[in-house]
């Protein structure tokens, strides 16, 4: 779980909630969130994230259940190129009155009664984005030789088959044993 100090962009009122299980609201929030990325996606800080969710009130705090979404720009992993990527993620999570102190505090209402979403909405956003985003299911990638994009030119280093210096002594004995074989079996 993330930890930000800033003030929640995406925070509901929850006075009427409180103290009365079995209430319960419904809620709709658009806010931009800041330093929402990994290393291959991203949400831009111009693009706003959607909460939609059912705040229900019960004994050990608020229940919330739902869904978040976001544009998210994800970077092919073969080819480097951005594209949006549509992330929509189903959530449930419990967020408690009283947290303990000698337990994880997890999510909490914070003072004023009001219910933050915003490390809510980042945690299952994260866990939503792609692990190896694709800009299509055939990328063929980046050429190891010159760096050029094979998606949109023939460069004529795919027919070479280039051997990784560290196993090139394993590939001269293979060649040698190789060699060998067509020898014994020719005498």
């Amino acid at each position: 779980m993330s930890k930000h100090v800033t003030a929640p962009a995406l925070a509901v009122d929850v006075r009427e909630l409180l103290q009365k299980p079995g209430a319960h609201k419904h809620v709709v929030l658009r806010a931009p969130l800041d330093d929402l990325a990994t290393p291959v996606a991203s949400v831009p800080a111009d693009r706003p994230v959607t909460v939609d969710a059912e705040i229900e009130s019960v004994v050990e705090g608020l229940l919330v259940t739902g869904t978040v979404r976001a544009t998210a720009v994800v970077r092919c992993v073969r080819c480097l190129r951005d594209l949006d990527h549509e992330v929509e993620v189903e959530v449930r999570e419990l967020f408690v009155l009283h947290p303990g102190d000698d337990e994880d505090e997890g999510y909490a209402v914070l003072a004023g009664d009001r219910l933050p979403l915003d490390t809510m909405a980042r945690d299952a956003l994260v866990l939503g984005f792609p692990a190896f985003p694709l800009c299509r299911p055939d990328c063929a990638g980046l050429c190891p030789v010159c760096g050029a994009d094979r998606n949109t030119v023939d460069c004529g280093h795919g027919g070479t088959e280039t051997i990784d210096p560290r196993w090139a002594g394993l590939a001269d004995l293979r060649l040698s044993t190789q060699e060998e074989d067509d020898a014994s079996s020719q005498a």
